[in-house]
């Protein structure tokens, strides 16, 4: 209907000059004066200066425009056609046709730039997940029970980041007294990089199941990565515990520097010798570190990446928060698993921006050798929990087969410290409780851990049931010891198990 109205205009513009014409021609036959005849062959003139503009417009307008129409709709033309047609038109038309032949190419030209940027994010897509798969094939598999794995708890992480890194951890046995653990990352968040990273954990893993040394182990990776030429490296640290007494040998081949703790007290950085990352350089002369983990030591080991996060400011979280993140975590009521997933919320909320995050991994470790002898409970420091407190005893007594004639003046005793130290803490504080018992069944060491602002219960009792208390711990125990600390202050006793051991007033 819009082709036929478009034709149809110029037919009427063509049958007004044809009329005009006819009635010019009437009045010229028909007219006998001057008048007449001059209107008449004004008529004319009128009807064929309207035919010629007609067909100038046709031509110079009309025409063009419905090329161009026909270009526009023909799918398979382009901008070079419209733009022929464009010089070979005059005129306005014409700069019209190169106004659109202008505007097409740019078009073309974006949709080229927008098929590239898709490809291109296509194509980075798919490289992403196929790297995030093999940096997870880098992960652990979970460790078979066994009575080894009732040693220690261990939990690791990896925390992604708009940027990819290629990062891991990892725990093995090497056999079955024998535990390796390690954090790795590999600079650069390509497919090469990972692959790279996953052929050298293999590698370490395989020397160390064939019975090399912790330090001959690097070494030999290092020179056989170090001979593949592929310009890559490893920052590592790798570490293996013996279950059996808590000997930790590691060495720190370009990783972040581990943090300890040592049973409840503040973690600290281990200041330890930091060598080349493996596969960096030829040569190199790695030497182990080695420190004794007790029973309730935490080890936490983490890649560069979390230290670096930087804040608005620019500060890196290792330099201002690491630390204290995992001292205000350090209870001993926290797992592992929990302890690394406040770690990662606080270094999240540390950063405040995403442009700041990088990737990394970490792993803790937790020593609980001797669990069945040492163990510990946390009550809130209010004497209503002292039955809390008497049950925890009864079953580790229990546990090691000691009777409870053997015990009994032990239990009173930690009642009597217990009460002390509630009277010393403030409201909503916390009392940890610990009891060690000797292998040989002889003896047993009570540690109670609670916010006493510096004040040695036994020094300073208040009243006189207090004091007798007081009274009572001191001619029972073996060793007593007051150690303040800056959170919690600790009071350790060691008594003897005797059978003859009278209960106060008897």
């Amino acid at each position: 209907m819009k082709n036929e109205d478009r034709r149809g205009a110029p037919r009427l513009w063509y049958g007004a000059a044809a009329l005009i014409a006819l009635i010019g021609v009437a009045a010229l036959l028909a007219g006998n004066d001057t008048p007449s005849r001059f209107a008449g062959l004004c008529l004319l003139l009128t009807a064929a200066a309207l035919m010629a503009w007609m067909e100038s417009f046709q031509q110079n307008f009309v025409r063009p425009l419905e090329r161009m129409g026909r270009l526009l709709a023909d799918e398979e033309a382009g901008a070079e056609q419209l733009r022929q047609e464009a010089e070979a038109t005059p005129g306005l038309a014409g700069e019209v046709e190169q106004a659109m032949a202008a505007r097409m190419e740019e078009m073309d030209r974006q949709l080229s730039r927008l098929k590239a940027t898709a490809d291109a994010q296509a194509q980075q897509s798919v490289r992403r997940e196929l790297t995030l798969e093999l940096c997870r094939s880098a992960l652990p598999q979970v460790l078979r029970d066994s009575p080894a794995t009732a040693t220690f708890a261990l939990a690791g992480m990896v925390e992604e980041a708009p940027r990819l890194s290629c990062t891991f951890y990892d725990y093995f046995f090497i056999d079955p007294g024998l535990l390796c653990i390690m954090v790795g990352q590999v600079p650069g968040d390509s497919i090469a990089d990972a692959l790279y990273m996953v052929v050298a954990q293999t590698t370490i893993r395989s020397r160390l199941r064939m019975g090399r040394s912790l330090v001959e182990t690097m070494a030999d990776v290092n020179a056989q990565l170090y001979d593949q030429g592929a310009k890559q490296s490893l920052c590592a640290l790798v570490g293996t515990l013996n279950t059996a007494n808590g000997a930790f040998t590691y060495v720190n081949a370009g990783g972040a520097l581990p943090l300890l703790m040592r049973n409840g007290e503040r973690y600290e950085w281990l200041e330890a010798p930091v060598y080349a990352a493996v596969g960096m350089n030829e040569n190199v002369s790695y030497r182990s570190m080695q420190l004794r983990l007790r029973q309730g030591d935490r080890l936490f080991l983490q890649t560069a990446g979390l230290g670096q996060t930087e804040n608005a400011a620019g500060v890196p979280f290792e330099k201002q928060e690491l630390r204290a993140v995992l001292n205000r975590s350090r209870s001993k009521a926290h797992t592992p698993e929990k302890i690394l997933r406040f770690t990662a919320d606080e270094a999240a909320a540390y950063c405040e921006r995403d442009a700041g995050l990088e990737g990394y991994a970490a792993l803790m470790l937790e020593y609980r050798k001797g669990d069945k002898e040492l163990a510990h409970c946390e009550v809130p420091a209010v004497p209503a929990a002292a039955g809390e407190v008497t049950a925890f005893l009864n079953k580790r007594f229990a546990d090691n087969g000691i009777q409870r004639r053997k015990y009994a003046r032990v239990a009173v005793l930690v009642d009597e410290m217990f009460a002390l130290c509630c009277r010393k803490c403030g409201e909503g504080a916390s009392v940890m409780v610990e009891c060690g018992i000797a292998p040989d069944g002889q003896s047993v060491t009570v540690r109670m851990s609670a916010p006493l602002n510096g004040a040695d219960p036994l020094e300073e009792p208040e009243g006189e049931v207090a004091d007798a208390a007081a009274a009572f711990i001191q001619d029972q125990a073996e060793y007593l010891t007051f150690k303040p600390g800056e959170e919690r202050d600790t009071l350790t006793a060691v008594c003897f198990l005797e059978n003859d051991m009278l209960l106060p007033g008897e």
